[in-house]
Formats: structure tokens, C-alpha cells, sequence
């Protein structure tokens, strides 16, 4: 397994001083498309101060998705899948994912666009004879990408040059593969009553609450302190390293850590922390879900976070977040708003990085966000 070195941050922010409703604020299209742009989540944490209405409406949204598990050919499951793909929308009704096993660390997945990706080794490449795009690392080059569209044509754009359309020569391809390697395990959800396919199993997401009390809440006493611009230089420098010491006890509040406690006294030689300042004692509550996580499933956790009714017990601004994982075996991460440029590039393994967090701050009818992506070393979304 290759190092999760060398992981890049972007962090991006907005929000408005006025409006109310999330359709409708400044961001609005970084928001609504943040949950459809990453189609294969594995994991979402929830943290916020004690709020009995935002929990309740949380842990209810569990009761209307869920997602589900088959055994079967690659060319059987698409036989099932092309009748959820639309022609003419940008986003498709099925998301798939064939897991890697100890037949090979081939994968595949089927994206909100309807479109297959596959990462193959060298002999897999050879057996399927499709045309695809070596991995460009050179310790990978012997790893090739496979874009088939599962659409009657493929898309035009030249980024999708090396893209099949399936017809007879692709299910050829296929139904080599699938005889040469059996079965595959595979999770998927989608929109549709028709009964699942050859079996399919209905899984629920697992979910967890941890209630804490007194502990460090950051207290960012004006919202606005999440956002960057119009700032100096050394108001900028001041400001990076608030918002990474904010990110930080995201990260830590998600894992249950007690360094955030207030009686934390951790012996100094073992582990070093200081809090957010300013910050203040509270009540905090943590919500986590697993599983193959529906895109749909985290676009209603962003709208409850980012609800103009959310008060906090304090004085301080309202501030909750929502921090996600992608699969780390899916070849796809992240899909571009643009139809016309392709996912980028990466190698599917267990531990690649592919994590995103989002912290919104309401108060007196303002809101603001800020949003840290990380991507690790071998994924091209940022060269």
C-alpha cells in the first residue's frame, strides 16, 4: 500500500449578511452541488452544540435512505443499471461501486453520470482489449483507466476522448472479464420501487450519537470571522491559523477526543492542545453514519445545519459542521460542475485521503461557511 503522504488542503468560504434561506444566499451553488460532486461517501460526522430539534430532525433523515449490496457479473449488474441512467440529465438515478477482493485490486464504479469507471491492472487491461489512460505516476503506469458510458452515445467532450460508448464490442469486453474473474460484491443505491436485482440486500446506515458535556466550544463571536477576503496580509496569516485551529477541533470533536474536554489534563509529555480562542464551555453533540452514503443523504444534513433557525444556548454564533470521507477504493472522488471535464484522475486504495468539511456559523439572520477539501498524493483534482 502506498504512502497517504503528501495530502493538500483547499479551503474556500462565503455567506451572506442578510438572507435567510440556503437557496438563496451567496455560495448557493457551492453548497447544493457539495454533496452530488463527491457520489461515493463512506463516512459523515455531524458536530454542533446541544440542540434537541437539530438531532431530532438529523436522526430521522436515516429512516428514508438507505442502500444496498449484491453479489453478481459486471455485465449483469449493468444490464440492471442502464435503466437508471438518463439519457438527457446530468445525473442518473443508480451509483455503484464493485469492491476490490483477493482476486485482484481491480475496481469499478458507476457515477451519478452514468458513467463506468474502471481502474485495471496490466493483465486485466490485456484481457478486456478496450482502449483506456495509463495512471500518470510512474510507479502506477502499469495501471490503466476504462471510461464506458453507459448512455446510447458517449459524452463529446475532448476531455472524454478516451470514453467507450457500451454496445456489443464493450459487453464483450465484460463478459470476458467477468469470466476469467467470477462474481463481484457490489454496493450501490438508487432511486426507483422496482424490486433490486439477482438478490439485492437492503442495508441501513449505521448510525451513532455521542453526547459530551463540558467541553471547549469555539466561540467565533461575528460569523464573519470564518470568511478570508478583505483582509491584510498579516490579518490573513492570523486568519489561517484561526481557521486551522477551527478545523482542527472539527476533527477532534468527530473523533470523541477528550482533549477537548474541559477536564481534560493530559500529561503534557503525551499529547499538547490548546482550543480555539476565544471559546467557551458547553454542551456538545456528535452524530456519525457509515455505509455507502447517498449524495441526496448529505445535501438534507447541509440544509438542516444550515437552517436559519438554529440558535446556540451562548451568546456566540450557532456553529455546526459536517465532515465527510469518500470511499478510498473508488476510482472516482469527485465529479466537476462542468459536464465537459472529466473526474480527475486517482489511485483507488484503502487509505487514500479524500475528505471534505464544512463549518456553518449563524447569527441574527447572517450565515457563513467554510469548507476544507483534502485530497493525498495520488489524485490529480489539483495537478
Amino acid at each position: 500500500m502506498p504512502s497517504p503522504g503528501n495530502t493538500r488542503t483547499v479551503v474556500t468560504t462565503g455567506g451572506t449578511p442578510t438572507q435567510s434561506t440556503l437557496s438563496s444566499q451567496a455560495g448557493v451553488d457551492k453548497l447544493h452541488t457539495l454533496a452530488s460532486s463527491r457520489p461515493f461517501t463512506r463516512q459523515v460526522d455531524v458536530v454542533f452544540p446541544a440542540c434537541a430539534a437539530l438531532e431530532e430532525a438529523l436522526v430521522q433523515l436515516r429512516a428514508s435512505f438507505s442502500y444496498w449490496r449484491c453479489e453478481c457479473g459486471l455485465g449483469d449488474f449493468l444490464a440492471f443499471a442502464k435503466s437508471y441512467v438518463n439519457e438527457n440529465a446530468l445525473e442518473s438515478n443508480i451509483v455503484a461501486l464493485g469492491l476490490g477482493g483477493p482476486v485482484g485490486d481491480d475496481v469499478w464504479c458507476i457515477d451519478s453520470r452514468g458513467i463506468l469507471t474502471a481502474v485495471v491492472g496490466k493483465e486485466t487491461y490485456e484481457v478486456l482489449g478496450l482502449v483506456g489512460e495509463p495512471l500518470p505516476w510512474k510507479e502506477h503506469a502499469d495501471e490503466h483507466v476504462i471510461r464506458i458510458s453507459l448512455r446510447a452515445s458517449r459524452p463529446q467532450a475532448q476531455s472524454y476522448k478516451t470514453c467507450h460508448s457500451y454496445g456489443s464490442k464493450e459487453a464483450d469486453a465484460i463478459l470476458r472479464w467477468d469470466t476469467k474473474r467470477g462474481p463481484w460484491k457490489i454496493v450501490y443505491y438508487y432511486s426507483g420501487t422496482d424490486n433490486p436485482p439477482l438478490k439485492g440486500i437492503q442495508s441501513e446506515l449505521k448510525q451513532s450519537i455521542q453526547k459530551r458535556d463540558n467541553v471547549h466550544m469555539p466561540n467565533l463571536e461575528d460569523a464573519s470571522m470564518l470568511v478570508r477576503r478583505g483582509r491584510t496580509d498579516e490579518e490573513s496569516d492570523a486568519w489561517g491559523e484561526s481557521i486551522s485551529s477551527l478545523f482542527e477541533w472539527i476533527g477532534l470533536a468527530s473523533l470523541g477526543s477528550p482533549r477537548i474536554s474541559a477536564n481534560d489534563r493530559c500529561d503534557p509529555y503525551i499529547a499538547v492542545y490548546a482550543p480555539p480562542e476565544p471559546s467557551y464551555i458547553g454542551n456538545l453533540t456528535c452524530l456519525r453514519w457509515s455505509g455507502l452514503i447517498p449524495s441526496c443523504f448529505i445535501q438534507e444534513i447541509i440544509e438542516q445545519i444550515s437552517s436559519p433557525n438554529l440558535a446556540s444556548e451562548s451568546s456566540a454564533p450557532f456553529v455546526a459542521a459536517v465532515t465527510a470521507q469518500c470511499v478510498g477504493t473508488s476510482p472516482v472522488s469527485y465529479l466537476p460542475q462542468s459536464a465537459s471535464k472529466n473526474p480527475p484522475l486517482r489511485l483507488p486504495r484503502e487509505n487514500a485521503e479524500g475528505t471534505w468539511s464544512l463549518v456553518c456559523a449563524r447569527k441574527d439572520g447572517e450565515r457563513w461557511w467554510a469548507l476544507a477539501e483534502s485530497v493525498g498524493q495520488y489524485d490529480k483534482r489539483w495537478g
